[in-house]
Order: C-alpha cells, then structure tokens, then sequence
C-alpha cells in the first residue's frame, strides 16, 4: 500500500459527528476538522467510483435550452451533491432544478452565481475528485496545526476567499466584508499572520515603503516631474534623526537612491490608506486599510495589493471593534474624529488570523472551495505525504 493511501486511511480514523443544524458552524479547528472530515470520505468514494468525467474547455451551456452535454452537468453535480432532482439525469433541457444547482456550485467555489457553465465554472467543474481530496487533506492539516490556537472573538482574513470575518466568542460569524489581499507575485503577498488589534488611525498619512519609491514613484516622477504633487506626496531626507523638507527638483532622479529619501502621502480622499487603518504587530508591516479604489471589491478575484489587505467597509469595522459588545454595536462617526494621524484605541486588543484557507465549511454547514491563488496547496500537499 503506498503511502499516499495509508495517509488517506489515517485522515479517515479521525473525528466523527455532525454539528447541529440549529446554529451556525463555529470557525473553530475542531468543528472545521469534522467537516472537512466528511467531506474527505465522501471524495474518497468518488475517486473509487471512477465516474467523474471531465468536460471539453471550449463549450458554454445556458439555462432554459437543449444542449447535449447537460445531463453530463446534472450528472456531476448530482455526484457533486449540489443538485438533488437527479431522476431526469438523461434529460437535456437545463431546466431550474439544474439552473438553481449550477448556482449553488458556483457559491460554493467562489464564482459569480449567473447559472451558466461557462469557462470558469467549467475549469472547477473539471477538477477531479483526487485533486479536490488533496485540497481537503491540506486544508484538514491547517486547521489541525498545532501552532493555529485561535483565540475569540476574532478577526479572521481568509486570503484565498478575499473575505474577513468578524467572529464573536463562540467563532461564529457576526458580520463579513470583502477585501483586496495582496497580488500573486511573491514580494506582494500578503502573509499569514496572528497577532492583536490595539488601535486604529483615522485620516492617516501613508509613508511609502522604500521598494515601492524605488519600483514605482522613482520611474514614475521621471516621467512625470509633477507626478508628487498631483498625488499629494511630500518628499524628505533624515539629517540627524529628522526629516527634511527637499523639493523635487533638488533630486536627480536619475541615480537617487530610494533608501536615502522619505515620500509621505499627505491625508485625504486620494490616500491610499484611505480614510482609517487598523494597526497590529508583525514582522511584515501588513495592516488593514481602507481604500479610494472601491470598484477593486467587485471583482471575483482580489489580489491587487503590496501585501496589506485593503477592507470594503473599514468604517463597519470600527463600529465592531470599537464596541464592547458587538450584539449591540455603537457606530462609529469618522466626521466626530478631528485632526489627521488620529489614533483610537480599542476598548480591548483584539485577536486578528490572516490565514490561508482553500477549503472549509461555512456557517451554514457548505462545503467551500477556493483557487489555491498562491499555490501553496500545491507546495503543501508533497510535504504531507512525505510525513506521512
């Protein structure tokens, strides 16, 4: 037996029962860890059955026709169980029964819910039931890592869902918003991170980290010699433990040197920060943010940043973590906060998990399945099977 199906049989040992139904599923590692459980024993016996069979990449099927691949749809999602009408399998009306099916799926992995089997919710169709088992098994292995204590209540980011929780002291989920995480290249992902919320900054200015002067304001005020000041941007160099005022024309900006100047974006609607930030300790300078760029949040994939995780709604946030008690949450008024640079404190330090997750189950007990945007599923899976 090879050790990829002894891994499976140690997986399958483990955790038995269901959660109820009368409540939400908790966040928490033991609940996720049932699920996702059942989930695996379920994608064994596909894998087993040999009946998953992939579509062509270049078809498009549309509700309310005749299309011959349709009971091929209705035959995965059966499988999939996502549709629950299955007795007109050889049918190829895609009728609302099938439509209502395609929608679920494509919620359950993170798709726009249109009900058409176009290219995207084709390519999750064709992921086979052994690819989606090692994607179980990796996302089983995180939430059983000794080192994920969770404490609650919590603010969880799930990078690959583009989503942060807001989780009270039961894990479960009392408000969610979107968010922008940081791009695919390596130097801009944003990183896996457990840490506190103490306070958060109203009306910030923004100094720019030195690889973004060098990459990007240095090529571009060579283009353009006004591109600082239509940005709101002042420039400085440190004398002496101080910063000083330098005019861009004093600067060549053909050999500057991006660690010996300082660029600080002054507060406003134009700052990229946003509004608010909300501050907690780690070693990559990650926060969260508010952002001018709202129209990034409707896009169905949200990696755009330097690493920070830009949030749709930081104002809602405020209100919650500023609240004693977020059953009844007091709203917080940007306009009653003066001055630039602000900080307030929270009533408490609050726990926040930046966590990267392609798999679990939600509050109401959905499996879930996520594009490994990073690819560290694909890098994690190997070393599990190695270890076991």
């Amino acid at each position: 037996m090879t050790r990829w199906w002894l891994f499976l049989l140690v997986f399958s040992a483990l955790l038995a029962g269901k959660p109820s139904t009368a409540q939400q599923v908790p966040l928490t590692p033991l609940a996720q860890q049932q699920g996702l459980q059942r989930a695996i024993e379920h994608y064994q016996k596909l894998m087993q059955a040999g009946t998953w069979d992939a579509f062509p990449e270049d078809i498009c099927v549309q509700p309310g026709t005749q299309d011959r691949f349709v009971p091929k749809v209705r035959n995965l999602l059966c499988l999939t169980q996502d549709l629950t009408h299955c007795a007109t399998q050889d049918s190829t009306f895609f009728d609302a029964h099938l439509t209502d099916a395609v929608k679920r799926f494509q919620r359950r992995h993170g798709l726009p819910a249109d009900g058409i089997v176009g290219c995207n919710t084709l390519t999750a169709l064709n992921v086979s039931p052994a690819k989606r088992l090692q994607q179980l098994l990796v996302n089983l292995a995180r939430w059983q890592d000794s080192l994920y204590a969770p404490t609650y209540p919590q603010v969880l980011v799930n990078i690959p869902d583009y989503t942060l929780h807001l989780l009270n002291s039961q894990a479960q989920t009392v408000w969610k918003t979107r968010v922008v995480v940081g791009q695919v290249k390596r130097n801009f992902q944003t990183r896996q991170i457990n840490s506190r919320i103490s306070y958060l900054v109203v009306r910030p200015t923004w100094n720019l980290p030195k690889s973004i002067i060098k990459n990007e304001i240095i090529p571009a005020v060579r283009r353009d010699a006004s591109y600082l000041a239509k940005n709101h941007m002042d420039l400085y160099k440190e004398v002496r433990g101080r910063l000083v005022p330098l005019g861009v024309g004093s600067v060549n900006w053909k050999t500057v040197d991006a660690t010996k100047i300082t660029i600080i974006q002054r507060p406003g609607t134009w700052n990229a920060l946003g509004q608010i930030k909300f501050l907690f300790h780690n070693p990559f300078d990650i926060y969260l943010h508010d952002t001018p760029a709202k129209a990034l949040f409707h896009h169905p994939v949200r990696a755009y940043s330097h690493g920070c995780v830009r949030v749709e709604h930081p104002d809602k946030l405020a209100t919650y973590l500023l609240s004693p008690d977020w059953g009844k949450p007091v709203a917080f008024s940007l306009q009653a906060q003066k001055g630039q640079n602000q900080q307030v404190f929270l009533p408490k330090p609050v726990a926040i998990q930046i966590r990267y997750f392609t798999s679990w189950i939600d509050a109401q007990g959905v499996l879930q399945f996520r594009d490994d945007v990073y690819g560290l599923d694909a890098v994690t899976f190997p070393l599990l099977s190695e270890v076991h």
